[in-house]
């Protein structure tokens, strides 16, 4: 919440505190500052507006996330814009906040997620994206396969997650522009996705489980994209 405040790029509503908790000072005084309503109300009435009991006492209203054009995130100098990440179809708000972190923290510059079958960026997301998503644009499209199609014509290498790769992570150019695709939690990536994609790899096993959920494999093939790239540098 403390990012969210900090950062014009999201419009903030009303900041809502619980009237017995005294944590909410510093906060309080971050939303003064750029001018949002404050209200002290019980803490059930917090509750009820979270939909949760794990709010610290504090619930921040937001009219509409900003979402990112992709026609604006592709027209970016190429270091403001490589690497992408685009999710198939991600549809548990927990993975996808933990996906925007790892994506922040490992320097993708861009996330980009379906209008529909997909979760979108709400109060839960926000919050376990542990701000996140005021550093790293999202963008929502109609269309994944032509958004493909147009990332492509940008002058990216399109790279899709899957278990069964043709090459391993450490296998594969990650240091060329790059977008790499996330599929379903369960069904992985659509076929018609996959047939935009220009290579398939898969992260290296070492034991008993042939897969790792979508946030955590976001988070390893992300950090083989650091990891080579430093390596260049």
């Amino acid at each position: 919440m403390r990012e969210v405040l900090r950062t014009a790029e999201i419009e903030a509503g009303e900041l809502v505190l619980s009237r017995s908790d005294p944590r909410g000072q510093e906060i309080e005084e971050l939303a003064a500052r750029r001018g949002i309503t404050v209200t002290r109300t019980a803490g059930e009435r917090v509750t009820q507006l979270a939909g949760h009991s794990h709010h610290q006492g504090m619930v921040l209203r937001i009219p509409e996330f900003p979402y990112a054009q992709l026609e604006t995130l592709l027209e970016k100098p190429l270091p403001d814009r490589d690497p992408l990440v685009l999710l198939d179809s991600i549809q548990d708000p927990q993975n996808l906040g933990a996906i925007l972190r790892s994506a922040c923290f490992l320097g993708a510059k861009g996330v980009i997620i379906p209008k529909d079958r997909s979760a979108r960026v709400s109060a839960t997301v926000m919050k376990i994206s542990a701000g996140a998503t005021v550093y790293v644009p999202v963008a929502l499209v109609t269309n994944v396969t032509r958004a493909l199609k147009q990332i492509k014509a940008a002058g990216y290498w399109v790279a899709g997650l899957e278990v069964r790769g043709s090459k391993k992570t450490y296998e594969a150019d990650f240091t060329v522009p790059l977008c790499l695709v996330i599929g379903n939690e369960q069904k992985g990536i659509r076929p018609l996705v996959r047939k935009e994609c220009d290579l398939l790899v898969q992260i290296p096993a070492a034991g008993p489980l042939d897969s790792l959920n979508a946030a955590s494999a976001a988070t390893a093939v992300l950090y083989e994209v650091l990891r080579q790239r430093q390596k260049t540098d």
